[in-house]
Formats: structure tokens, sequence, C-alpha cells
């Protein structure tokens, strides 16, 4: 506090809160002392070699070694802001020893203060940790600190690192970003502090977790252990079991000052344009997102529910999937070896290894399911390479839905409904803007047929392009979704229009009926029981003004709701009846020489 930044701070606050300045600085002195961190030797060492490696010994780290040179050569120039995808509690060790054997400036990472208990604490404090409360939207002096100290760090050339989707993610794909610490950024460079920060998107993608079955028994009770050293141990003797690799990525980096050029002076459109760098960055993140094997092999698995496949029906699954991902030139790791059955074979002993996959041999040949109870786990992986093709499904869901709908110009009723299934899926994906979806969209079409211009005329066209698709990907990444978004609606449906509606009781009871739904088969897919995924559908009802009290008007649209999920629901299952199985002819096996 003793710098003229953090004591004229303390001046503005106390004439804007009206209260004595003495009593403010001490207060701002309190907030800070639970938020600075320092760099040293020791602390550094045990980051490094105690706690590092009880955190990553599970996994074999691939990194995008020209893409770290890269960075650190702007790093000569700008600081850095690394945005991760956040999925497990070893995401921070991961980054700062593969930052760090490239030679990379170690960032200040900023946790929760739910970490901040011995040893974890005093040891990430002394290597740059900075611990923040998660949550302190009303206390407007830890606010200021927390801006002012942040503006500091970037201010003095030091990297930074944050999750802003504010935890772990629980479903394997992106959770909505939350914005607060970029507007701190925004400020750093708005008050000169600051003449640029370069925001550096950042995948971190597993090919499986340890910790995944705990998050999915959190989902479902809605109760998290506290974070303590008997937790701390337990967690780091569940990576003592090597697991597979984890997957570094790195997204085109963006200049936070040439974007804030772009706004200007106008403060409305400063607001704006935090969200919109947001959503840029996750956007940025999906696009540096490799698909793994097991994302693949978790995909075909879950196709069909809770029916066996041979090792030649999961091949025959996963072989369209593979000129997919070769014609759209998408990142990749490791997926090669799944154009053999002996690849596909050791991708899903992997899985069997850890539970997700069940194994029954003793029949006339080897056949593969989803493990009974594990379908939410292995939704978690496949979800880690959803957004690849979720254009795709909705392309194929909005076709079929407008060859159905009886409407003359189905042409424009296809773009209806694919729109329609966008602003539904708002809060869940992030898509491009209305431009850059349809130019994605066309792209998508041509891929799907090149003559697909030529056949969309007519109702049996379309049905007909469907059927002669080399596989269809709606049936098997939308559902899950949709089910969750109709298990909301529906039980929303049931709260009385002119009472308060009390979010966490609505989520307890999606959770409770869904169970139900899900045994009396209403909902067909188990991993749809999620709550990460019935809250974005209720802030969807909230953006869509269903939660508010209102007359019998509010009634009838939160019923037209859930009617519209149960509609997309209705229409994937008939879709996936039309469903074609595709002639593949297996490649010729490659030569394994014995050692």
């Amino acid at each position: 506090m003793r710098l003229p930044r953090f004591r004229a701070l303390a001046d503005r606050l106390a004439s804007k809160l009206g209260k004595d300045v003495g009593a403010v600085r001490r207060d701002a002195q309190d907030r800070l002392g639970e938020m600075v961190s320092v760099k040293s030797r020791a602390g550094t060492w045990l980051w490094d070699h105690a706690l590092g490696p009880a955190h990553t010994r599970a996994f074999t780290i691939d990194a995008d070694a020209i893409a770290v040179a890269r960075l650190k050569k702007l790093n000569e120039q700008h600081a850095l802001v690394f945005l991760p995808s956040h999925r497990s509690y070893a995401d921070v060790f991961v980054t700062s020893k593969a930052l760090s054997e490239h030679g990379l400036r170690r960032p200040r990472i900023l946790g929760g203060d739910n970490l901040s208990f011995f040893p974890m604490g005093p040891i990430a404090r002394h290597s740059g940790g900075v611990f923040i409360r998660r949550s302190f939207k009303n206390d407007e002096i830890y606010k200021a600190v927390l801006q002012e100290y942040l503006t500091h760090i970037v201010a003095s050339g030091d990297n930074l690192e944050w999750y802003m989707e504010g935890g772990r993610s629980r479903t394997g794909k992106l959770r909505p970003p939350k914005y607060g610490l970029l507007s701190y950024l925004v400020y750093a460079i708005r008050s000169g502090a600051a003449k640029d920060v370069v925001l550096v998107p950042t995948s971190i993608t597993y090919d499986q977790l340890h910790e995944v079955q705990a998050m999915m028994a959190q989902e479902t009770s809605g109760a998290k252990p506290k974070e303590g050293l008997p937790w701390l141990i337990d967690y780091a003797r569940m990576q003592q079991t090597w697991i597979g690799h984890v997957h570094l990525r790195f997204g085109e980096p963006l200049s936070l000052a040439e974007r804030l050029t772009e706004a200007g002076d106008d403060r409305d459109r400063n607001r704006y344009l935090v969200e919109k760098t947001a959503f840029e960055v996750f956007k940025r993140i999906n696009q540096a997102t490799p698909v793994t094997s097991q994302a693949l092999a978790t995909l075909a698995l879950l196709t069909l529910g809770d029916r066996a496949l041979t090792l030649d029906e999961v091949y025959r699954q996963l072989a369209p999937l593979l000129d997919y991902l070769r014609a759209r030139s998408l990142p990749v790791s490791e997926v090669e070896p799944l154009r053999h059955h002996h690849g596909v074979m050791t991708t899903l002993e992997t899985l069997v290894k850890t539970g997700i996959v069940a194994r029954f041999d003793t029949g006339t040949e080897p056949v593969y399911r989803i493990a009974p109870g594990r379908h939410a786990v292995a939704a978690y992986y496949r979800n880690s390479a959803v957004h690849w093709f979720i254009n795709r499904a909705l392309l194929e869901l909005a076709m079929w839905k407008s060859a159905h709908s009886g409407a003359e110009d189905l042409v424009k009723a296809g773009k209806t409904e694919t729109l329609a299934l966008r602003d539904l899926l708002k809060f869940e994906f992030i898509f491009s803007d209305r431009v850059g979806f349809r130019e994605e969209l066309l792209a998508e079409s041509d891929l799907f047929d090149p003559d697909w211009r030529n056949r969309i005329s007519t109702a049996r066209q379309r049905t007909d392009m469907l059927g002669d698709a080399p596989f269809l990907i709606a049936p098997t990444v939308l559902p899950t979704f949709l089910e969750a978004y109709y298990i909301l609606a529906d039980r929303l449906a049931a709260v009385p229009s002119g009472k308060v509606v009390d979010e966490k009781a609505l989520l307890d009871a999606c959770m409770s009926v869904g169970h139900q739904y899900v045994l009396q088969q209403r909902v067909l897919h188990p991993e749809c029981l999620s709550r990460e995924l019935f809250a974005n559908a209720l802030r969807l009802a909230g953006n869509r003004e269903l939660l508010a009290p209102g007359g019998p008007d509010l009634a009838k649209r939160r019923v037209a709701f859930a009617r519209e999920c149960e509609s997309y629901m209705q229409a994937l299952i008939e879709l996936a009846g039309a469903r074609r199985q595709p002639q593949v002819t297996p490649p010729k096996e490659p030569v394994r020489v014995a050692a």
C-alpha cells in the first residue's frame, strides 16, 4: 500500500463510500494481504518438485513446442495472459511445467482461496500464486484492490494465468466464461498503467482423468468435498497410476489494446467488448483443441446407448468420422491408429482398464459397451470434441425437422430451424455470429453432399440425403443437451406462474425427477442428469424471461419451452431410425514387427 497508486485508490474509495480514509486504508491493506504473492527460489522449487509431481505423474505432457517458441518471442515485448480451459486440479501444474521447460517466464496464477490451505497455500504464494475469493461482488474495497493489484502485475511485465470458466468443467466442454477479471485488464490499459497485454487462449485436453468419476458424483449429489490436507493426500494418491497424455495447445493470441482501439471511448461498447473478447478467447480455445482417440471411441459407443458393439462395429462407426476429421483438417491427437482394428482395440482397452467401458468376451467374440453407471464419464470425454460436430448436428436436425414441417418453402423452414436450434443452445456452445455461422453451415453442407443445392427442394430429397450420408452425428451429440433442457423446462412449467422460482430447489427437482424420467425412459440418456447442463438451461429460461413471476401467458410460454425441447428430442429419435449403416472396407492392417 506504500505505492502512490494504492494510496490514491484508498483516498478515492473513502470519498466514494463515505468512510474514514484511515479505516479504508487498513481494510485495503488487509485485502491486499490476502492476495499478494512473491516468487522465491524455495517456493518455486517446492511447487516444481513436490506439489507438481503429485498432480502430474499420471500424465505425459504433450505441449505444442512450436507455439510455445512463438509465445516466448512475443513475451519479449508483451506481458502474456494465459487463459486455459479448466478440466482438472492438475491444470496449473501442467501449464507451469510445460512453460518453464520451454523457457517461458512463469506466470502468476490466479486461483480460488478454497485452495489456500497448508501446504498448498504457502507454497503457491511463494511461487507466484495469487489466491482470490470465490465471490466478492458486494465488497467494493476488495474489487478495487484486486483491480489495482492485477494492474500492478501486468504493468511490471509479469505474465498472468487464470481460468475464465470459474471452475472445472463437469461436462468435458467449455463452460460459459466469467468476465470480471478480464474487465480489470481493460482498466489497466485504459488507465495508462500498461500499454498492452496479450491474451493467450490455452487448450488443455486429457486422454482420461482420474477425478472425473468424483466430479460426476458431485454433479448428482450437489455436494463437493472441502479441499484441505486430507483431500490433497487422497488426490495425490489417486494420481499415482499413469492414465494417458494431456495435450497443451495454444490458440491465436489476441492483443487487448488493439481490441480497445476498435471500441474507442464508448463505455457501452467497452462493456460489450469484454464479453465479446471472452467469447473470442473461448472460440480460439475450441479451435486449438484436438480430437483424441478416447473422445471418438466414447462418441461411437454412446451412439447406440446400452447396446454392446463388436470391435468391427466400433470400427465402422469410427471410419466415416475419421474421414470427416481429415476433410476438415481438424486438429487431432493419435487418431490415425483408429483406421485399423488393432488401433480401435487398443483405445477401447484403455477405457476398459479405467472402468468406463465394459468388455464381454465369453461369447463368440468380444463386445464392448459403456459400463453401467459410467455414461456421464464417457460423455465427458466425448464432449471434449463435441464442438467440432455441433454445426453438423444442427444442420442434420434442422434438415429433418424442415422436411417434416409441412412448410411450402423448405429452404426457409430449414434456415428458421437452424437459427432456432442455435438460439436454444447459445448458452451451451460458442457459436460464431450470424454471418460466420451461415458461412460455416454452407461449408458443412458442401461436405455433407456437394450436390446439396439440388437435393433440398422436397421433403423426400431431404430425407434421402440424410439417409445416404456416411454418418449422422445429431442423434449422438445432441440428445444429452436437449434432454437436460427438456427436464428443466418441464420442471419450470410445474412451478405456479405467480410464484418466485427457487433456483436451487428447481435444480434439485431436475436431478430427482430427471432420474425418474430416465428410469421410465421418458429420456434415454442418463448423462443428461447434470447440474451444469440444468444451470445452462436455467440461464436460457432467464434470457427468455421465463423465471420472474407472471400471469397466464407466462405459464403458456413455459409449456411451449418444454414442448420445443420435446419436439427436438422426438425428431432425433426419428432421425436415428433413418440412419443407414455405412459400408466400410477395412484398410490393410499395418505390419507389426516383433521386437
